[in-house]
């Protein structure tokens, strides 16, 4: 099951390498692409993020749980600034709070007990 996991989301991201640029190409550059080119890098620094959880501290699985959730708000401040040329901070941080945290908590899961990422060291 590990296995399998893991080569279903490292063939997603492969596949989106492969994907984006072509629907570029062939769409051109529109809104909803760009948001996808957001999103693709945030999640290129998600995955660098990973180095956070190498910390000699115990304070590593905040300090990435804070990381992550500011370049979320962040990319979704700049998207609202890209499509309607303003941002509401005080919507999007309240709309941002309750999924990031599904989401973490749902990747903390899969990270935990299927990836090779270790969050808190185990009891041996």
């Amino acid at each position: 099951m590990k296995n399998i996991l893991h080569n279903v989301f490292l063939s997603i991201g492969l596949g989106t390498i492969i994907f984006v640029p072509m629907l570029i190409i062939d769409k051109g550059l529109n809104d909803t692409l760009v948001s996808v080119l957001m999103w693709f890098g945030a999640s290129i620094l998600y995955g660098l993020s990973f180095t956070l959880l190498k910390l000699k501290t115990k304070l590593r699985l905040p300090i990435h749980i804070l990381s992550c959730f500011l370049l979320t708000l962040i990319v979704r401040c700049g998207y609202s600034y890209y499509s309607k040329g303003s941002i509401d901070f005080t919507r999007l941080f309240l709309i941002t709070i309750p999924i990031f945290i599904l989401i973490y908590m749902l990747m903390y899961f899969y990270m935990r007990y299927f990836g090779n990422v270790e969050f808190i060291k185990k009891n041996k």
